[in-house]
């Protein structure tokens, strides 16, 4: 298997990665990130619950869970489906607000099947349509097997905390710190404890993540990378690259030319 492989069809992407000692810092996704490890194990914190996924088991994120994980073996190797919201609305007919309702589920037999759809939907000899066929075969019965249902209802977020999300993703000049606590009423300590406790990351950690999906998003139209990092108020490329490791294993170069 290669160390990074990546296919991207209509809603779904799959990647294969070797991520032996690494590890992933506290982030979040805009689709639902569905893995299985192939080789080793890892320690997850998930919406601040710890949590253990060994060899040959599944791993299910919800869009905007935060998560951050590392390997606690010596190899770790995992494939991985990125799912748009949007194919469970036209697959399935389910509610976009569709939610996992178990983020390991420990299945050999799932295990196996899931990591054969994606390594067929690697292989760049398949045709993209009897890829997704494989790949929408295993969204059902991962559906069936991690239980799946409406998200719930979350607590209203307050509107100052609304604003300060709003205005640190409105692709202006970042506010300082300063500034978001003058504009809420809250001391810099408050905000940051407030922000976290809504959204799951501190507020320039959150925002940093927006970016970094964002700039996911425009490398998949062919931008350079260095217009994006300033276009999106990255200090330089290698901040983006950073951060774009931290969220998705592989600098944006090396991910982009897979």
């Amino acid at each position: 298997m290669r160390p990074f492989a990546r296919r991207k069809f209509h809603g779904i992407e799959v990647a294969s990665l070797d991520c032996a000692g690494s590890a992933f810092a506290p982030h979040f996704h805009d689709e639902f990130v569905l893995s299985v490890n192939v080789c080793g194990s890892e320690r997850i914190r998930l919406d601040r619950k710890a949590l253990e996924a060994g060899e040959r088991e599944i791993t299910l994120y919800n869009p905007a869970q935060v998560q951050s994980s590392h390997a606690v073996s010596r190899e770790w190797r995992f494939l991985s489906l990125y799912v748009d919201p949007s194919v469970l609305n036209e697959s399935f007919d389910l509610p976009l607000e569709t939610v996992f309702e178990h983020p390991v589920l420990k299945h050999e037999g799932a295990a196996a099947r899931m990591a054969d759809a994606i390594l067929y939907g690697l292989d760049p000899d398949v045709l993209a349509n009897e890829a997704i066929e494989r790949l929408i075969q295993t969204l059902d019965e991962l559906l069936t097997l991690a239980g799946s249902q409406r998200a719930p209802n979350q607590r209203r977020i307050p509107d100052a905390l609304f604003r300060v999300a709003e205005r640190l993703s409105d692709g202006g000049a970042p506010p300082s710190l300063q500034e978001l606590s003058e504009d809420t009423g809250l001391t810099p300590v408050q905000l940051v404890r407030a922000f976290t406790r809504a959204y799951g990351l501190p507020p320039f950690t959150w925002a940093s993540n927006q970016r970094v999906n964002e700039a996911r998003v425009r490398m998949l139209r062919g931008e350079a990378i260095a217009q994006i990092a300033a276009d999106l108020g990255f200090a330089d490329q290698a901040h983006l690259t950073r951060r774009f490791r931290a969220t998705y294993g592989v600098p944006p170069g090396r991910w982009r030319n897979s």
